[in-house]
């Protein structure tokens, strides 16, 4: 796997020593380079191979600030992010690399996705994100590009890209003071969407890319939605500084006026990331998860899903959750030396 050589994996650590150890030792020896901000309070100590791993302690430095830093230490073609409570599995990396290579109008390309329970001495595996499972967004202009994402939201922040795309991207998120055009960590995962879309075409290939662990009280479950950012008074700046970033990109890289790039923006962030139905859904397992008499409800509620998605992915290869290869098997080992699977399924 050479073309591994000409790809970055970022993994942005923040107090989970143990994750982070798990996965140093999962990409050793796969010729990726690794580049670790960590912004835990901390400093990591375990186990890394200083030819392979790029590590900076930047304790309680937000995201978008350690990012900025080692923006000048990628030097592949290409990059992508994996939450240290994640794996992405090398060989879907190297499809991923190799498809860039044959199409230059694809900013960005990802997989398939399983979500991971460690279970005693095991793994259980489950489908995520089957309703994107096969999300192309190919038009020829950044325009259609935006606009041909409606109700498919496909979320590409942990996708491969191209690196000049994704410097590129965090250059617009500083105002020209250096400062942070917004700091929620939710608009920042849409900002790089949509950056993705504007420098070019995004697909997903049917290979096993990424399995996530489930964790409670991650960044994602505390962060304030982007939903009430858009539409309260009390964040109103932040989310201006969000929509300015995005419309200075379209300007230049579509040549439009301003005018025309920010009401362009504005109408696709507003627009709903999917389908009312979905939407619906969410808003009632919220509801369930927030009120701990309704807790078998919610337990109920979660086993339906996950008996729908084995069904929806039955037979495919991409979706190895009920039968072993080569790829599970490696994130098991991981797992199971990383000392993490105690918790129950």
């Amino acid at each position: 796997m050479d073309i591994l050589e000409n790809v970055t994996v970022i993994i942005p650590a923040h107090n989970r020593p143990e994750r982070l150890q798990r996965l140093l030792d999962y990409y050793r020896g796969t010729g990726l380079r690794v580049i670790v901000p960590d912004s835990s309070d901390a400093l990591f100590t375990g186990r890394m191979d200083p030819e392979q791993v790029v590590y900076l302690h930047r304790p309680g430095l937000h995201f978008l600030l350690k990012i900025r830093e080692i923006l000048p230490m990628i030097s592949t073609r290409y990059v992508f992010y994996c939450a240290d409570d994640d794996f992405i599995v090398p060989e879907a990396v190297c499809e991923i690399a190799e498809f860039l290579d044959r199409n230059p109008s694809y900013s960005c390309a990802q997989g398939h996705y399983l979500t991971f329970t460690p279970c005693g001495d095991g793994v259980r595996f489950t489908p995520r994100y089957i309703r994107s499972f096969d999300s192309y967004v190919d038009g020829d202009s950044a325009v259609e590009r935006l606009t041909g994402q409606f109700g498919m939201y496909a979320s590409v922040l942990y996708g491969v890209v191209r690196t000049d795309a994704f410097i590129r991207t965090y250059q617009y998120c500083f105002d020209s003071k250096g400062e942070p055009r917004f700091r929620n960590l939710y608009l920042a995962e849409e900002f790089f969407h949509n950056s993705m879309l504007i420098h070019g075409c995004y697909a997903t290939l049917p290979c096993f890319y990424s399995a996530r662990e489930q964790i409670r009280n991650s960044a994602a479950q505390i962060t304030v939605p982007s939903s009430v950012i858009k539409n309260s008074p009390e964040y109103r700046p932040e989310f201006d500084g969000f929509v300015r970033g995005l419309t200075l990109l379209l300007s230049e890289c579509a040549g439009m006026p301003e005018s025309e790039s920010e009401a362009l923006i504005r109408r696709v962030v507003s627009a709903p990331a999917d389908k009312p139905s979905v939407l619906f859904k969410r808003r009632v397992n919220a509801f369930l998860d927030r009120h701990p008499l309704l807790g078998w409800a919610s337990r109920l509620s979660v086993w339906r899903y996950h008996q729908k998605g084995l069904k929806a992915v039955r037979g495919l290869q991409s979706y190895p959750c009920t039968f072993s290869t080569p790829a599970t098997e490696a994130i098991v080992r991981a797992v199971r030396s990383g000392g993490n699977g105690k918790n129950g399924c």
